[in-house]
């Protein structure tokens, strides 16, 4: 079904207070995307820069798509 099954999306819950998701809300419906790939990307980005990997040649970012 899948070529790679790592790439299988999982579930993780996120407990955020109101005026978190509301920013993540508002970041969501200005680039015109969903909440999950918002966090998603807000994520990935923040662990590539404590692990010290070069974002290089890797997906493009939720803002850059949205340019």
């Amino acid at each position: 079904m899948y070529q790679d099954a790592k790439r299988v999306r999982t579930k993780a819950t996120v407990y955020l207070d109101q005026y978190e998701s509301d920013v993540i809300t508002a970041l969501a419906n200005y680039l015109g995307v969903p909440k999950a790939e918002v966090m998603r990307q807000m994520l990935m980005k923040e662990a590539r820069d404590v692990l010290g990997i070069d974002p290089a040649g890797l997906n493009p970012s939720v803002a850059e798509q949205a340019s």
